[in-house]
């Protein structure tokens, strides 16, 4: 049986290289740099499936909690959603955009529960308000990409999502690397 890293990877491979297809050979700038934002999404994408459905399978070996099996659901029907998103994108594009930012939104309205194999909790409630900024920004990006497809504002609309995308890998970096304390104690407080 393969493993989880390996199963994510295979399915996230070739949306990616048909993403990174466009970036090489896209119509105008604009749709290549949008894509270039789209291939690096889908790399952040893959790896945080690949982390979730790791932490929902250890955290069922640690706990018993009901509500860990329909975070697994959600976070599968998340995936599935998110490939389609990523195969629609590369062929085209925005609509594949669409697709991905919608699946964010199922995600983060109907996740409940955060799970931290570091905390004292390994189960703690996500409240809708703790998950706001988050849906207001896949918001702001599904309106953005939507104006895009449209061709309205597209080289404003390419920079404005790709520095939107720049922002969220680096809060991710950045927190990565707090995680494996890559920074000194004296500079995380």
């Amino acid at each position: 049986m393969m493993s989880i890293t390996g199963t994510i990877f295979c399915l996230f491979f070739p949306a990616c290289l048909g993403i990174l297809a466009q970036v090489i050979w896209g119509n105008t700038f604009n749709h290549q740099i949008l894509a270039l934002a789209m291939f690096f999404f889908g790399i952040e994408q893959a790896r945080m499936a690949k982390l979730d459905l790791q932490l929902v399978h250890d955290a069922q070996k640690q706990v018993q909690d009901v509500r860990l099996q329909r975070f697994k659901i959600i976070t599968i029907i998340t995936i599935i959603l998110e490939l389609c998103g990523f195969y629609l994108a590369s062929m085209y594009l925005g609509w594949g955009a669409i697709i991905i930012l919608l699946s964010q939104i199922w995600f983060n309205l109907l996740v409940e529960i955060k799970i931290n194999p570091n905390a004292d909790k390994y189960i703690k409630p996500w409240k809708i308000t703790e998950r706001l900024p988050v849906l207001f920004a896949d918001i702001l990006g599904l309106i953005l990409m939507s104006l895009w497809i449209l061709e309205i504002a597209d080289l404003w609309i390419t920079w404005i999502l790709f520095v939107m995308l720049i922002i969220y890998l680096s809060a991710k970096a950045i927190l990565f690397m707090q995680q494996i304390e890559f920074f000194p104690k004296h500079l995380n407080s």
